[in-house]
């Protein structure tokens, strides 16, 4: 049996995971959770856009689209990985900065609605 490390030479929790966010090039755990917070809103953007440039359902509405998304996270790898280091450094630093549920992000459905709206507009016109 190998004998027990020396407790002094165990890094804690904090250091083991600043040392972490140093060795991925950011100056500390905090500017890492602005990168990681700031990609999975891009991955989440990336999936939506995706979704709604090729589910061709006439039942498109708000909650389903937010469902079918959330699914394709959950099988996304690398927003997955994200997620689990943004827990982490959310654990360390005592902070939640999982979405919220009055974030003031941009609805894709309204988007989405807004362009049906315009084309059927444009389409009842004379001479279109």
């Amino acid at each position: 049996m190998s004998e027990p490390e020396d407790p002094q030479e165990v890094p804690s929790v904090e250091e083991a995971l600043g040392s972490v966010s140093e060795q991925l090039g950011f100056t500390g755990p905090e500017e890492e959770l602005e990168a990681i917070n700031a990609r999975m809103l891009q991955i989440k953007e990336e999936v939506t856009a995706d979704l709604l440039a090729t589910w061709p359902s006439p039942w498109k509405n708000e909650s389903m689209v937010s469902a079918k998304v959330t699914g394709r996270l959950g099988s996304h790898k690398s927003f997955q990985v994200l997620l689990a280091r943004r827990r982490e450094l959310d654990e360390q630093l005592g902070t939640d900065s999982g979405p919220r549920a009055n974030d003031d992000a941009q609805d894709p459905m309204g988007s989405y609605a807004i362009k049906i709206a315009r084309d059927r507009e444009a389409a009842k016109k004379p001479g279109s």
